[in-house]
């Protein structure tokens, strides 16, 4: 597996970077792992989701559709986006297992801040510390190449979550890594770890 780190880069910019792996993993190249940061975005899934567009326009905050699994979500500085480009059949592995191990990515991330306790939920995919949500996982699926991904909270503003229903559950309170451990944490630290696990963890 190829990590590409993209530093931060707005939302549809990281969309023709993933497009552009997906090419190169269906014509035969090696899986690859893109680890970023967004500029502010709230995208909603293919289900559409529940946003406060009022709300959001005084955080100058777009919201833009996409074809990944789930509902509403925010995206920004802070947060560790990590979006696979994953051939399923030839890492010999579906889609929800695929899932699975991009929890444990970030439950393995999340042990290295010092936050062992935080577990997956396969009923709302994420990751959860006592029912704060700590990360979220939405994947598109073409021709059997994953693409989109996880978003891992590191240390992060949570305004913008307060301007959507996260995910499509009302009242689920969204934390970080940060905010956990109650001290800074540097995203450039969880990239490090993602680079370092990533391949291991997502290709078994």
């Amino acid at each position: 597996m190829i990590v590409r780190e993209l530093g931060r880069l707005g939302y549809v910019a990281a969309l023709e970077v993933q497009e552009a792996a997906r090419e190169r993993v269906l014509a035969g190249g090696d899986d690859e792992l893109l680890l970023l940061e967004h500029d502010p975005v709230v995208t909603l899934g293919r289900r559409g989701g529940i946003v406060d567009r009022e709300a959001l326009a005084r955080l100058d905050t777009p919201v833009l559709e996409t074809r990944r699994g789930g509902l509403a979500t925010w995206h920004g500085p802070g947060q560790l986006v990590g979006y696979p480009i994953v051939a399923l059949e030839r890492a010999h592995v579906d889609v929800t297992a695929f899932v699975r191990r991009l929890g444990a990515l970030m439950l393995a991330i999340s042990e290295r801040f010092g936050v062992a306790d935080a577990a997956y939920d396969d009923a709302r995919p994420g990751i959860y510390r006592e029912g704060r949500k700590l990360g979220s996982i939405g994947l598109h699926i073409h021709k059997g190449v994953t693409m989109h991904g996880f978003a891992l909270n590191v240390d992060i503003d949570l305004a913008g979550f307060q301007a959507i229903v996260p995910c499509g559950f009302a009242g689920l309170h969204v934390s970080s890594l940060a905010r956990e451990v109650g001290r800074p944490a540097a995203l450039a630290d969880a990239v490090a770890v993602a680079r370092e696990l990533g391949p291991s963890v997502l290709l078994g």
